[in-house]
């Protein structure tokens, strides 16, 4: 009976192995599909974020908005992976013209030349005041002391450039006779130039104000004081992107916005945004922050009213005579279409 048994247990524990291989081989079977799975899935996620260029004259207050939304990962959550270049502004403006980013985010030169009718709508402004001030060797006190002086701009047709010719003119000074105005480039250049003796006066804005301040140099004059009325800050887009692609568009205004209103009424996570993105200190971004608020729109839109000033001081300073109507080159749609979607959604920053 023995001896009969043994080739039973022995076909069992056969048995019992075969189906041990074929379940180790069915769980490895189970682990590679499950790695090619979440390759897969990775790989997509990947892809559905739509790499967007977007042409900045600097990391500067002006551009808080597009800061906080890359920082806090709004565009990401729109699916776009935002790539924020820094240059200078009529660069930006060619680079947009060309095709060569999507966006700008210089809306004085995109509403140039959307005047001269050049395809450009402006989406957002951010600010409706300049934040600039024109800062002085000490030892000129008046505009007479200011004739025949250099004074530093970021470049032609740029924001500082039209506020300080506008200025000028307006107080009696021919500034292509009277004055040299010199392109020196981004703010902490001019600052420079002006600390270094290159230049005796320079237009800034925060937080290079401070530091001419502190190197002992005159406030000569506070431009959000002075009346005037520009767009600092924004988004600009060519006329065939609104038409070939007014989903991205949607998108990018969308988590722009979201950008605009955390920037707007969260005062400590803008200061945040600040001191990583500009790389200053805590109280110098609480400065700029605070020096920097009153001059923002309400939501990021213009009224009728604001437009036409707006396209008509441009107009003026630009010398263009026959100019597109206002409602030609800015469309407030999207960001409108995005405040009641975020409102929708009970969204808050």
């Amino acid at each position: 009976m023995t001896s009969g048994r043994q080739p039973s247990k022995s076909l069992a524990s056969a048995a019992a192995r075969v189906e041990n291989r074929k379940h180790s081989i069915m769980i490895l079977r189970i682990l590679i599909a499950a790695t090619i799975l979440v390759a897969i899935l990775s790989a997509r996620g990947e892809a559905q974020l739509r790499k967007v260029r977007v042409a900045m004259p600097g990391y500067t207050i002006a551009g808080i908005s597009f800061l906080t939304a890359k920082l806090n990962g709004y565009y990401a959550a729109e699916g776009l992976d935002a790539e924020l270049i820094a240059m200078r502004a009529p660069t930006a403006n060619l680079a947009l013209l060309s095709g060569s980013v999507e966006f700008s985010t210089v809306p004085l030169l995109g509403l140039t030349t959307a005047l001269r009718g050049g395809g450009l709508k402006v989406l957002l402004v951010h600010f409706d005041k300049p934040q600039h001030a024109l800062f002085t060797k000490n030892e000129i006190q008046n505009l007479k002391l200011l004739r025949g002086k250099k004074i530093a701009v970021a470049g032609p047709g740029v924001v500082d450039d039209l506020l300080l010719r506008d200025f000028l003119m307006a107080n009696g000074v021919d500034s292509s006779r009277d004055v040299s105005i010199l392109s020196i480039g981004a703010a902490d250049t001019r600052v420079a130039s002006l600390i270094g003796g290159a230049v005796d006066a320079a237009m800034l804005i925060a937080p290079f104000t401070f530091t001419a301040k502190d190197a002992g140099f005159r406030e000569f004059a506070v431009f959000r004081d002075q009346g005037f009325f520009l767009p600092s800050g924004g988004i600009v887009a060519k006329d065939e992107t609104l038409r070939s692609d007014s989903a991205l568009v949607e998108r990018f205004v969308r988590a722009s916005t979201m950008g605009f209103i955390h920037s707007r009424d969260n005062r400590s996570g803008a200061i945040k945004v600040l001191i990583k993105s500009l790389k200053i200190d805590e109280p110098i971004a609480a400065k700029v922050y605070d020096s920097s608020r009153p001059t923002m729109t309400v939501d990021g839109a213009l009224s009728e009213d604001a437009q036409r000033k707006m396209a008509a001081f441009v107009a003026k300073t630009a010398g263009l005579k026959d100019v597109a109507s206002a409602e030609k080159v800015f469309d407030f749609s999207f960001v409108r279409k995005a405040h009641a979607a975020l409102q929708a959604k009970g969204w808050q920053p």
